[in-house]
């Protein structure tokens, strides 16, 4: 017996006997995938995939049933329901005994995908083209969402299929707690297409008789498209069922965007010190960090009022604390931080710092019991706070942020933090205090929302920079920057700028620090003329280009900033 959906735009029919779904693009009759219908969303369990037997196919209301019998689980189920012109797909069953989830497979080996090439959201470097290349004809590809990069963490679970101007999307609506959305593709077939729940040993123990459901996926067709206006599709989609708020509820001042002073590539300049290529050792730059102080700071205010720069907020780079992980300020270099605050608040300008939550150097002091994990290093050596801990929260981050943000005596009256370099995630081995934070995107997610929530209710206004392109993170972010870019490509700042602005609903994106002459007034035209902010890291010194000197500024880039900000 055949049994058929239908949206617009796709076609999907399961036929019992022969076993297969097939999706078929309802415009031109192309085929789009076709895979077995027992495997669709079927589990990995202790290092083995479920055996599935297809027994029953049920028409609901708005879809599809499919049902499956097993050993491993009971009542796994497949639901395949039609809204508008998406389909969305998702899976459940129950544990027939204890085991350990390690994969949901969501297309599995030997599916058919009769697309050209495929759109994963890591960001690239060094280049104008946002991601990379990958081909589903021959060698194929193998990629996945984990987000090991420095930049736009985490990445949500989704990636869009093009053939020309026709897209396929393929994302996770539901929040996966899981490390990420795997695929392997050669010669237009699926080898792997799964999302990863952890290796054997380090999977999502489920008990006997536990429930589980897995991720809601949406899959929607668009033709004469692009890869943002199908962005725009995923998060309408996120917004309308409700997963994330609708960005028009959320409150946002207005000096969020304004003009931005940022000390560090002055900083980068002054101490003489050379930024590494690699992203990953760009934040090991000890001699720029150690250079900034309170007199660093004064400086910059009073070139800023000198030159009637038309700066509204300074931000205190790296090195403004302890160390990276001991967020105290530095006792020699700010030694009276609340004094150096109200004099920036005097002047009438906000102040910001710089914070990096997602890591902790030796040299910081740590209450042990703090500690994620116990104090397992992350793959970059660090040691990690476990925020899911109630301990956590109401003995180290609580009382930070009061006194960052609060202006109580002894505190610091800040008005905000820039988080980065937050590459280091959670892994399946490290497991959370509190399973609910389990997974990358998830733990992400849950400390980016506690901590803004925290900082909102001491200060209301404060602003939030961050760096991510995930949609659930926009209601927690209220600035987003393109990030350190180290050319004088202005496209690089560009692309990455659309990426942001339509992964991210409703959130303002700003260019970040142009370190050069050469285009920065091309640089400055194109923020203005597409009503993105700008964030300056430089009013002392100055490069022409890549590999000449430092000088100090002059009159001329004083006039460009005047005349663009």
């Amino acid at each position: 017996m055949k049994y058929e959906l239908n949206t617009p735009s796709i076609a999907l029919a399961v036929r019992g006997g022969e076993d297969r779904i097939v999706l078929h693009n309802r415009r031109t009759g192309h085929l789009l995938l076709e895979l077995p219908a027992a495997r669709l969303l079927a589990p990995v369990l202790d290092g083995t995939t479920a055996s599935l037997e297809l027994t029953g196919i049920e028409a609901a209301a708005d879809g599809l049933i499919l049902r499956c019998r097993s050993q491993q689980v009971d009542e796994f189920r497949v639901n395949i329901r039609v809204q508008g012109d998406c389909l969305l797909v998702s899976s459940s069953f129950t544990a027939a005994a204890s085991c350990e989830l390690n994969r949901l497979e969501l297309c599995p080996r030997g599916t058919r995908v009769n697309f050209y090439d495929l759109v994963n959201f890591r960001n690239r470097h060094h280049t104008a083209h946002t991601w990379p290349e990958l081909n589903f004809g021959g060698k194929g590809f193998s990629t996945d969402t984990y987000s090991e990069d420095w930049q736009f963490a985490p990445h949500p679970s989704l990636f869009i299929l093009r053939k020309n101007e026709t897209h396929l999307l393929f994302g996770a609506l539901s929040l996966p707690q899981a490390f990420g959305m795997h695929i392997e593709v050669a010669e237009y077939a699926v080898k792997q297409w799964y999302v990863d729940y952890g290796a054997p040993g380090r999977g999502q123990r489920l008990s006997a008789g536990e429930a589980f459901a897995s991720p809601v996926f949406a899959i929607a067709l668009e033709q004469q498209s692009t890869v943002y206006r199908m962005l725009d599709r995923y998060t309408s989609l996120l917004i309308g069922n409700g997963y994330i708020p609708d960005p028009a509820v959320k409150t946002r001042h207005a000096w969020h965007t304004g003009n931005l002073y940022c000390t560090w590539i002055d900083q980068v300049y002054l101490s003489k010190a050379v930024i590494p290529d690699a992203l990953n050792e760009q934040g090991k730059v000890p001699a720029a960090a150690n250079l900034l102080d309170e007199a660093f700071v004064r400086k910059a205010l009073d070139v800023i009022e000198r030159e009637k720069l038309p700066f509204t907020t300074i931000l205190l780079d790296d090195g403004w604390q302890t160390t990276r992980g001991q967020w105290d300020p530095h006792p020699d270099r700010f030694p009276d931080l609340r004094a150096l605050v109200d004099e920036i608040h005097r002047r009438g300008m906000k102040a910001i710092v710089w914070w990096n939550w997602a890591e902790i150097l030796d040299d910081a002091e740590v209450d042990e019991a703090h500690l994620l994990a116990g104090g397992r290093l992350n793959k970059h050596g660090c040691r990690m706070r476990d925020y899911s801990h109630p301990r956590t929260q109401q003995e180290y981050l609580e009382p930070l942020f009061h006194r960052l943000f609060s202006s109580d005596e002894g505190c610091f009256d800040l008005d905000g933090v820039k988080t980065d370099f937050l590459a280091d995630k959670v892994h399946a081995d490290m497991p959370v205090y509190d399973p609910a934070w389990r997974g990358e995107e998830n733990y992400i997610y849950q400390v980016t929302r506690y901590f803004y929530q925290v900082m909102k209710r001491i200060k209301p206004d404060a602003c939030h920079i961050g760096c991510a392109g995930h949609p659930y993170l926009a209601a927690f972010i209220d600035v987003n920057r393109t990030y350190d870019v180290t050319s004088t490509n202005v496209m690089e700042h560009y692309n990455r700028a659309l990426m942001l602005k339509h992964s991210v609903p409703g959130c303002p994106v700003a260019f970040d620090f142009f370190l050069y002459d050469e285009n920065r007034e091309r640089f400055f035209d194109l923020a203005r003329r597409n009503g993105f902010a700008v964030e300056v890291g430089n009013i002392l010194a100055d490069k022409h280009d890549y590999f000449s000197p430092v000088e100090p500024a002059g009159d001329d880039y004083y006039a460009v900033l005047r005349q663009y900000l």
